[in-house]
């Protein structure tokens, strides 16, 4: 497979994770991760393991509907970074527009590492 066939399908796999997520397809998202998978998201503690993962978004997670666009891919072989914007809705009703980054770690095809970062001040 070509560099750029590689670029695509890691790219790909990212692209398709967040699909899922905003589709709130919760049994096709474990598929696309490693039984190990690690979160880091903010205000959160690591969330460990391919069940707890499919579990923040069943029933932690505030969003009730929305859509992820991805403005940009950087790819680095087996680590994905995008950036962009969440538009959506909570749980609660509240609209939710949020821009993101994320950076992935990849492993056999699928996502073994997610670290998302959200641009609100904090310190």
């Amino acid at each position: 497979m070509g560099d750029d066939a590689l670029v695509a399908e890691r790219s790909g796999l990212v692209s398709s994770m967040l699909a899922v997520i905003d589709r709130r397809d919760w049994g096709d998202l474990a598929a696309l991760v490693t039984p190990d998978v690690v979160y880091h998201r903010p205000g959160c503690p690591p969330i460990e393991g391919a069940d707890a993962f499919v579990a923040f978004y069943r029933r932690r997670c505030i969003v009730s509907s929305g859509r992820h666009a991805v403005e940009r891919w950087v790819d680095g072989g087996d680590q994905v970074f995008c950036w962009g914007r969440f538009d959506g809705m909570s749980h609660a009703g509240v609209p939710l527009s949020e821009l993101f980054a994320d950076w992935f770690e990849l492993r056999d095809g699928r996502i073994s590492r997610r670290r998302t970062f959200f641009y609100r001040p904090a310190i």
